[in-house]
């Protein structure tokens, strides 16, 4: 982006910090750390992960498009650069880098957002697991390091996001830490150790207990 589209935008932002399960109010976001997740439900013990949002994404909450069900969730302690919604509509208006910038990271959430809907309806439990481990070593860069890579939420809120109950979750990682594919250096820090057979498990060539 330009000089003069920086300074712009410094000039309408603020940085904010969130606990984990707060609730984001409408605006335009750019996540700089942590997670946001968008859960619908009438109340906690009854919401889905529906989508999330990871660091560098654009998260866009208008208040009249989105469901009343609909909320943006910190999933984990999150620092984001917050707009207002009209004031970042009118920074784009002003300068067409932004606007292509904006474009290009909805567009991506928008695919997203398909094979995510996909995967629930035609892959089994396995596959949808698998699927999200490569897809997350790949947007960390822990392939890279081969350090491995935290999981971005509460074992509770993947399984939503998911669709599967938490007690098939935990079943289905310690079914492949057993196995080898992965293994786990904490709770929440998983390396993978074989892709090949996350990779065959994703594709439905085989399943696990």
């Amino acid at each position: 982006m330009t000089d003069a589209c920086l300074q712009d935008l410094a000039q309408l932002a603020s940085i904010q910090s969130f606990a984990q399960d707060d609730v984001l109010g409408d605006g335009t976001y750019i996540v700089s750390e942590g997670l946001i997740g968008v859960m619908r439900g009438a109340d906690a013990d009854r919401s889905a992960v529906t989508a999330l949002y990871l660091v560098g994404d654009l998260v866009d909450l208008h208040p009249g498009p989105f469901d009343a069900m609909d909320r943006l969730v910190a999933l984990r302690p999150t620092r984001a650069v917050v707009f207002s919604a009209q004031g970042f509509d009118a920074a784009m208006q002003r300068h067409k880098e932004l606007a292509l910038i904006a474009c290009a990271n909805l567009k991506r959430q928008s695919f997203n957002l398909r094979e995510h809907a996909a995967e629930l309806y035609i892959k089994a439990p396995d596959q949808r697991l698998a699927a999200f481990l490569l897809w997350l070593e790949e947007v960390t860069g822990a392939s890279e390091a081969s350090l491995g890579f935290d999981l971005p939420m509460r074992r509770y809120d993947l399984a939503r996001y998911l669709g599967m109950q938490p007690e098939t979750l935990s079943r289905k990682i310690k079914a492949l830490v057993s196995e080898g594919a992965i293994s786990q250096r904490s709770p929440s820090r998983l390396v993978i150790e074989s892709r090949s057979a996350l990779e065959t498990l994703a594709a439905g060539l085989r399943r696990v207990a």
